[in-house]
C-alpha cells in the first residue's frame, strides 16, 4: 500500500459479481461476512466503514448494488448480496483483478482458481519519464480515439452492463474486438476512428508455498497497444505476447519529472487509452452459476471491459462513467464489442 501513486480522484474500484446457486439466507450472508472479516484481519486490511454497518450489503437491485459498492471510499473489501449475487467490491491499491478471484475464494470456503498465465518477467517499457513524454507527445499529435457519446443527462457514479458470448476468448481477441468494435459504434454516429488505444490489464503471476493461503495484494501491470484498428488478429496476439509493462505514473521523483507528472494530471481527460481492457482467464468456481468482472474506469474515456471465462461462454463486463453514458447506451456499446468478437469480420 505503501507506493500506491495512483490518480486520487478516481475510486479505484474493481468489482466481481458472482451469481451463486442458490441465494443466501440470514446465517449464510452472516457466515460470509465472518470469512471476510478473517481474511481483512490475516491480511492487515483496516475497515474504514462506519461502526455498526453490517459485513455485508443487502439490497434487491444488482445494478443499484453495483453502483453503491463502486463508490465506497477506503475500505479495502466490501461485500453485497442482490439475490443469488455476490458481489466483490474491491480497492486496488489492496487487490488486483485475480485477487478478487481469491476473496471469493476465501469468503465462500471453495476452490477457485483461474488459467490466467499473468507477465511475469516481462520487462518494463523505459522509465516514467521518457514513458510520460511520449504520452504527452501523443496529445499534440495523435491523441487516442474516443467512443461517440451518446449524449445522455450526466448523473455520479458508474454504469455498468454485462453480456455472455458463447465460447472461450483470450485476452488478444478480445483487444481485437474492442478496436473493432469501437470503429464500428464510431461509424454509426458519423465518426472516423483513428489511434485506437488499448490499455491492458494484466498481472504479476506468484507461486505460493504448498500448503499455505495465497496472499491477496495488488501485482497489477499494465501493457498498452496504440493504432489497433489497422491491426489484424495476428498482429494482435503477437503484441500482446510482447509488449512491455508500462512504468506507473507518479514515480517521477525530480523536479522534471514533477513537471510532467502534473502536465499529465491535467491533460488527463485527453490521455489515457480509449479503452481498458482486462480478462481474469478461464476460471473454475464451484458453486458459481456465473460471474461477470468490472474493471476501474480510469483514463480519459474511463471505458474498461472486463471479461472471465466461465464454462462454455465468456462474460463481458462493460463500465463506463454516468457523466457520459447512461444504462441503455452503454449497452448497446457492448453489443457493438460483443458482436465483434463473435463475428471478427
Amino acid at each position: 500500500m505503501s507506493d500506491w501513486v495512483a490518480d486520487p480522484r478516481i475510486r479505484w474500484r474493481i468489482l466481481l459479481t458472482a451469481r451463486l446457486a442458490a441465494a443466501p439466507g440470514p446465517d449464510e450472508a452472516r457466515l460470509l461476512g465472518q470469512r471476510l472479516q478473517r481474511l481483512a484481519a490475516d491480511h492487515d486490511w483496516p475497515d474504514a466503514r462506519p461502526a455498526g454497518q453490517r459485513a455485508v450489503e443487502r439490497a434487491d437491485d444488482l445494478g443499484a448494488l453495483r453502483a453503491r459498492l463502486a463508490e465506497e471510499d477506503r475500505t479495502p473489501v466490501v461485500l453485497g448480496l442482490a439475490g443469488p449475487c455476490l458481489v466483490v467490491s474491491a480497492h486496488h491499491a489492496w487487490v488486483d483483478g485475480l485477487g478478487l478471484l481469491d476473496v471469493l475464494a476465501a469468503v465462500t470456503d471453495t476452490a477457485v482458481s483461474s488459467g490466467a498465465r499473468g507477465v511475469t518477467g516481462r520487462p518494463q517499457a523505459g522509465g516514467f519519464l521518457g514513458s510520460a513524454v511520449r504520452r504527452l507527445g501523443e496529445v499534440a499529435f495523435a491523441p487516442p480515439a474516443r467512443a461517440a457519446l451518446p449524449g445522455v443527462v450526466p448523473a455520479p457514479g458508474d454504469a455498468f452492463a454485462v453480456a455472455s458470448v458463447p465460447g472461450h476468448h483470450g485476452t488478444s481477441r478480445l483487444v481485437h474486438a474492442a478496436a473493432q468494435g469501437l470503429v464500428h459504434h464510431n461509424r454509426g454516429a458519423g465518426r472516423r476512428t483513428r489511434h485506437v488505444a488499448v490499455a491492458i490489464g494484466a498481472a504479476r503471476r506468484e507461486e505460493t508455498p504448498a500448503g499455505a493461503a495465497p496472499r491477496i495484494a495488488d501485482r497489477s501491470e499494465l501493457l498498452r497497444l496504440r493504432d489497433v484498428e489497422d491491426l489484424d488478429l495476428g498482429a494482435v496476439e503477437r503484441l500482446v505476447r510482447e509488449a512491455p509493462t508500462q512504468p506507473p505514473v507518479g514515480t517521477g521523483g525530480a523536479a522534471g519529472g514533477r513537471v510532467v507528472e502534473t502536465a499529465l494530471r491535467v491533460l488527463a481527460p485527453r490521455l489515457g487509452s480509449s479503452m481498458l481492457v482486462s480478462h481474469l482467464g478461464r476460471v473454475t468456481a464451484p458453486g458459481v452459476a456465473d460471474l461477470a468482472f468490472h474493471p476501474v474506469t480510469a483514463g480519459g474515456t474511463g471505458l474498461s471491459l472486463g471479461a472471465v471465462g466461465i464454462e462454455d461462454r465468456t462474460v463481458l463486463g462493460l463500465r463506463a462513467r454516468r457523466s457520459q453514458w447512461d444504462d441503455a447506451s452503454l449497452a448497446a456499446l457492448l453489443d457493438a464489442l460483443a458482436a465483434s468478437l463473435t463475428d471478427p469480420a
